[in-house]
């Protein structure tokens, strides 16, 4: 949003009703730069509007001082007839006045320094101003100022907060690659989830150190990578203010010395490079197809793991699990809060479809397999497993369908019947017992 101001200043000479419009000269009267602290300030524009008169020998416009009156006052009554106006872009340059001067107000600068131009105008001719404020730094030893925001959405298991792990860096980041330029790196705890939204905004608040609570940030995974190769260097505290569209943030290092950091831009979290949230996952060439009876089933209770006031149970199962081999499933369903909870393993029992962004009741659903940026399978998953782990070749995110969780003597049979991310079909029953059940939800 722009501030636009224009205010005309006309003055004229009148005798007996005979006007004549005389040519004026538009200069600058003072510096072309002005400069403000961050406190900002009044500020003003000089500027001369010189009389031209035509003299009569020839057509030559020749400037005079603005108090003579020409060669030709005496014979021919004139009126001086001019306009000036000033106009300015920027929404901190304000009370923009023509008169004698030009005059304005700078606003307080509370981030990084700004240049903005006044233009000052008469007719065809013009001449503009630069204003420049500095940035605020009280105690501040170096400002950096980030161009990228990358980073990951981490969820929440075992925390309190939900996990935004965010890089600030000039030149950018990828997962894989840390020597991308400056770093400042902060694993932040938020009060809101990201998870089943298609893009990852960091959340607004203030975080400060703590112990993975919303609004904290964990000191342990928190630090700079100065670039070329250096070795990474810890904070002694950090503060993080993220608002719409901005993000602040002031460490202390650990040698004293404070760096303030400022991004402006989207709070998206997306790396430069390709990564795993980019690309389909299935390795399947054909549809899928499975049957197991006599199963382990591993039930883990999250509590609101996924922030979408429901409880989670985390259910993962493997055909044979004394060499955990064979077919294995994974998924988190969502189940209304009535159920009982942790004391209630009966209540996975149901129906549940696919739950996305647009998911206004997740209770009775079930969160779509995908891969983290750090390639780490998440959510509702087919796989076989190989000497102790996930056959890379024979794996694929369940996506869309239904899960139908029924009772099977002491045991419960698990039937996937819809599609992973490129289109194969995956169906089939696991049969099995519960072997584990572990309590990891940390609500408040």
């Amino acid at each position: 949003m722009f501030a636009l101001a224009a205010i005309a200043m006309v003055a004229c000479e009148k005798d007996n009703g005979a006007t004549e419009k005389k040519e004026y000269v538009l200069t600058l009267a003072s510096n072309s730069v002005l400069n403000f602290t961050h406190e900002g300030g009044s500020g003003a524009i000089g500027y001369n509007l010189t009389e031209v008169t035509r003299a009569h020998d020839n057509d030559s416009d020749l400037p005079v001082d603005e108090e003579l009156t020409g060669d030709s006052t005496e014979e021919k009554p004139y009126s001086k007839d001019y306009l000036v106006e000033a106009t300015c872009a920027a929404d901190w340059i304000t009370e923009l006045t023509v008169a004698e001067s030009i005059t304005f107000e700078v606003l307080p600068n509370a981030g990084a320094e700004r240049e903005a131009l006044i233009t000052v105008s008469y007719e065809e001719q013009s001449f503009s101003v630069l204003v420049r404020q500095a940035q605020e730094t009280g105690g501040v030893d170096e400002v950096f100022h980030a161009a990228h925001l990358n980073g990951t959405y981490y969820g929440k298991l075992q925390t309190y907060g939900y996990n935004y792990f965010i890089i600030l860096s000039d030149e950018g980041a990828t997962e894989q690659n840390d020597s991308y330029g400056t770093q400042y790196r902060f694993d932040l705890y938020a009060g809101k989830s990201s998870a089943l939204e298609p893009v990852d905004y960091v959340p607004v608040g203030v975080y400060v150190f703590g112990d993975c609570e919303p609004g904290t940030i964990d000191a342990a995974n928190s630090y700079m990578l100065p670039g070329n190769g250096a070795k990474s260097v810890d904070f002694a505290s950090a503060k993080v203010t993220v608002t719409e569209n901005k993000i602040v943030a002031e460490v202390r290092l650990m040698s004293g010395k404070v760096h303030r950091v400022i991004y402006e831009g989207s709070l998206a979290l997306d790396y430069l490079d390709l990564t795993a949230q980019d690309v389909t996952h299935s390795t399947q060439t054909a549809d899928v197809n499975f049957d197991v009876t006599g199963g382990a089933i591993m039930a883990y209770y999250r509590g609101d793991y996924l922030g979408k006031d429901t409880d989670v149970w985390f259910l993962h199962m493997i055909e044979n699990k004394a060499a955990f081999e064979g077919v294995y499933l994974m998924m988190d369903i969502m189940l209304d809060k009535s159920k009982g909870g942790l004391d209630n393993i009966d209540a996975i029992v149901g129906e549940y479809t696919v739950a996305t962004y647009k998911t206004e009741d997740c209770a009775g659903h079930f969160a779509p397999g995908y891969m983290r940026d750090d390639w780490c399978m998440m959510h509702a998953w087919y796989a076989k497993c190989v000497n102790g782990g996930i056959d890379s070749g024979d794996r694929a995110p369940f996506v869309d369908g239904k899960i139908t969780i029924a009772k099977d003597g002491s045991g419960y049979a698990i039937t996937l019947d819809g599609v992973d991310d490129i289109g194969n079909k995956i169906n089939g029953t696991f049969r099995g017992s519960v072997v584990e059940i572990l309590d990891q939800a940390w609500d408040l």
